[in-house]
This record gives C-alpha cells, structure tokens and sequence, in this order.
C-alpha cells in the first residue's frame, strides 16, 4: 500500500468516526428526554421536574405517557395537590411505597422550592 491510499484510508476511517460520534451523541441527548422544567406551586414554590430523574427510575415512557398522565406531546397537565393526595398524576408513584409520599408535609420541599 502507497503511502497516498494509507492517508486515503486513514482520512476515510477518521470521517466515519467523526460522523459516528455524532450520531451517538444526538441519540444520547434523545434518550435524555426533554430538559427540566417547572411547575407554578403557588404559595409554595415553584416546582421543577427532572425528567431524566424520573426516567431513570421509570424508563418505559408509557408508565407514565398515556397512562398516568394522558396527554399529547408538547402538552401539559394542569397538576392538583388534591388530585395527588387521591392517588392521580404524581400520586401514582408518590404514595409512600413507591416513591415518598406527596400526602407527607415533611417532603414538600423535595418538590417545592421557594424562591
């Protein structure tokens, strides 16, 4: 082999690693999920939601899309203490056995936070 088609080979594999890279870090950040983002808590603080936290825990997306939390992409669910202290949206896992219990008033700063 020539030293012309060893430069040819080596720029050749170094574009396929580059591009591979690339694509490996876009899937990466797809898999991530969308970035955090907050919550009005009223009186008691805004509250942000880490979705690569909860994905984490929960990685199928349909525990929670579709069936805890019934709406199309892009959309958000108007949240409720009250629903949650039923058992609905964030209640579903934040029972006390599953995950800590929204119904507890020692945890509301894990989710509250005042400014």
């Amino acid at each position: 082999m020539t030293w012309k088609s060893t430069l040819v080979l080596a720029a050749v594999i170094g574009l396929i690693a580059f591009f591979g890279a690339l694509v490996a870090q876009k899937a990466w950040a797809q898999a991530k999920g969308p970035a955090d983002f907050d919550f009005d808590g009223k009186g008691s603080g805004k509250v942000v939601f880490s979705h690569e936290k909860h994905a984490a825990k929960s990685p199928k997306c349909t525990d929670c899309h579709t069936k805890v939390f019934k709406m199309a992409k892009g959309q958000r669910t108007a949240l409720k203490m009250a629903d949650m202290n039923t058992g609905q949206a964030c209640g579903t896992c934040h029972d006390g056995k599953t995950a800590f219990s929204v119904k507890d008033q020692a945890n509301c700063t894990k989710c509250h936070k005042k400014s």
